[in-house]
Order: structure tokens, then C-alpha cells, then sequence
């Protein structure tokens, strides 16, 4: 009856039999879920000179890719995570330093927990929390999806997060949020303040990750090379205007020019200048990106091919930045 007790402040004190109902089939799923999936759920232990940090993690496929959290593994001379009841060295895949994440690889076929869309979690979903609190065993927390925020105390994040009114603890970064299905939709990135809630990355975030490491090996973050503002009105919905594009830049070979307006990047629509950082982030250099704009009163597409992304700060508000 964990899943009751979690769901108390979510209803009124005193139900009727069709509530009760409801509230027992809900309790019901949400062990399931729990049972189902805590043992994709490993805990991360990372070796440096200075000692010993722990994380939480999760597999993501049956050959024991795993992701955790970037600062976990940051820098480790030796890593293990323990699954199962057994400790298991672990292989560092990648570290990317844009949105956080780490991907080990042990040795072993595994469980694993599927894939969800993160572009459809609204404000007000119920969401699933699965990981190793401290020196606790696996556990869980019920939260819901607050808000979609690019920033947090004035800095700006490489792509969108989740903040969730959920606690968490010590130990648990790293670990998946889940939707009611059962899919993983995020990873674990940060508490907020005293805990009670939290940062949670998109899954579609991670997965450009993964999808960067099994295409080419290495991370390839795109870059165009141009900054936006915002205009004073909006035109054809979009406020997100060009404001200058660097000499040789992909963008200014590709025809873009000061002033156009950006209605959409590879398809993610734009209406004002933040959401270029959203587009920005699922670039690779290599690929080809259209980019819809509109132009003395004219709706265009024109394609960039952008380069490997340079080492600049997230927080600086560019196209492709």
C-alpha cells in the first residue's frame, strides 16, 4: 500500500466507493510499474582520488548500456555498478558535458526499461521516480511535471527540462522518471532547493546522445553559427529574428541573412528567440538542417549543413549556439 500512502495528499480525505476505486486501480499500477522495472534500476559507484561517489542509473537496452549521471562518473579511475545482487565493472562510453549524462557499458545481457516520448509530457503529469537514495535499496517517489523551463537562476540550460514537484534524494541522480505506461521520459538532474523538487532531462535529450555515440562514435554536436533576437512584433507567429551571422559560418553560406525571421528548424517550430535553443540542441554537423524563415513578406526553406559545435557557453543565445 506504498503507492496509497503516496497518493493521500492528491485526494480528498474522505472518498466514495467509485473514488476509492480509482484510487486502488492507480495504487495498483503505479506497483506494478515499480516491480516491473526496479531491477533495470543499478547503482553507480565511481572511483577518483578523492574517493568514492555514488549515483543512480538505468539500462537502456539488453546488451547493458546504462545512463547516469555526467558528474557521477566525471573524471572516475574505476567504475562498478551493482545490480541483482552482484557488483559488475562498468565501461565509461561517453561523458556529454552539454545536458549531463553519462553512458556506461557492463559486460552482460540485461533487463531494461523502454523508451517514452518526452514531447508529449504536459504540466500535471504523474510521473515515476526509480533509484538508490543513499545507502538505501532501491526505492520510489510520485511526482508530477510542473513546468518546461530553459533556465535556472539566470543560466540557461542546452536544451529544455522538466521541473517536477517531487522529493528526491542523495544518491538518486541519474536515475528514470517514468510515465504511467511504464516508458522512461527523463533522467534525473538536479534537486531543487530543499528537495522537494527537481530538474528532470527529456529523454529525447539523452537520446541524442546515444545517437550521436552508435552513429559516428563520438559526439557531434551541431553548429551554424548565427544569433538571434527578438523583434519587437511577431511576423507569421515568430519573433525570433537573425540578428548577425558570423563571416564563413554555416549560416552564412547557406544564404541566411540579418533580419530573417525563423519560423521552425528541422521541423521544431520557433516563435521567439528561446525556442532556437531547443532546435539548436538536436543539430548534428554533417546533417543537413532546413530552416524555414520568412524574408520581405516571403515564407522560405533554405538548407544549412552545420559544423562541429565550438566550446561556447550554453547560456549564450545563438542559433546552433
Amino acid at each position: 500500500m506504498w503507492a496509497l500512502a503516496l497518493l493521500a495528499p492528491l485526494f480528498p480525505l474522505s472518498l466514495g466507493a467509485a473514488d476509492q476505486s480509482t484510487a486502488q486501480s492507480l495504487c495498483s499500477e503505479l506497483g506494478r510499474i515499480f516491480e516491473q522495472h526496479r531491477r533495470s534500476v543499478v547503482r553507480v559507484y565511481a572511483t577518483d582520488e578523492l574517493g568514492v561517489r555514488v549515483g543512480s542509473g538505468f539500462f537502456i537496452d539488453p546488451s547493458g548500456l546504462i545512463y547516469t549521471h555526467a558528474g557521477t562518473v566525471m573524471s572516475a579511475e574505476d567504475v562498478k555498478v551493482s545490480f541483482g545482487g552482484r557488483m559488475t565493472p562498468a565501461q565509461v562510453v561517453t561523458i556529454d558535458e552539454r545536458n549531463g549524462v553519462a553512458i556506461l557499458k557492463v559486460d552482460c545481457a540485461s533487463p531494461f526499461i523502454p523508451i517514452g516520448d518526452s514531447d508529449q509530457i504536459t504540466n500535471a503529469t504523474p510521473v515515476i521516480l526509480i533509484g538508490f537514495p543513499e545507502d538505501y535499496e532501491v526505492s520510489s517517489h510520485l511526482g508530477m511535471i510542473a513546468a518546461r523551463e530553459r533556465q535556472h537562476l539566470g543560466k540557461y540550460f542546452a536544451t529544455s527540462h522538466f521541473r517536477a514537484n517531487m522529493a528526491v534524494q542523495r544518491g538518486e541522480g541519474g536515475a528514470p522518471v517514468l510515465n504511467l505506461a511504464g516508458e522512461v521520459i527523463g533522467i534525473l538532474m538536479a534537486r531543487i532547493g530543499d528537495g522537494t523538487a527537481c530538474h528532470i532531462l527529456p529523454i529525447r535529450a539523452a537520446e541524442k546522445t546515444r545517437q550521436d555515440i552508435s552513429r559516428f562514435g563520438e559526439l557531434r554536436p551541431g553548429w551554424v553559427g548565427g544569433e538571434v533576437e527578438d523583434a519587437d512584433a511577431a511576423h507569421a507567429g515568430s519573433t525570433a529574428q537573425i540578428h548577425t551571422l558570423g563571416p564563413g559560418t554555416p549560416a552564412a553560406q547557406s544564404g541566411l541573412k540579418p533580419g530573417d525571421v525563423i519560423l521552425s528548424i528541422n521541423g521544431i517550430p520557433v516563435t521567439r528567440s528561446e525556442d532556437v535553443l531547443d532546435a539548436a540542441y538536436f543539430l548534428t554537423a554533417g546533417d543537413l538542417v532546413e530552416v524555414r524563415i520568412l524574408r520581405d513578406g516571403e515564407t522560405r526553406s533554405i538548407s544549412v549543413k552545420p559544423t562541429t559545435r565550438p566550446a561556447l557557453p550554453v547560456e549564450t543565445m545563438a542559433l546552433g549556439k
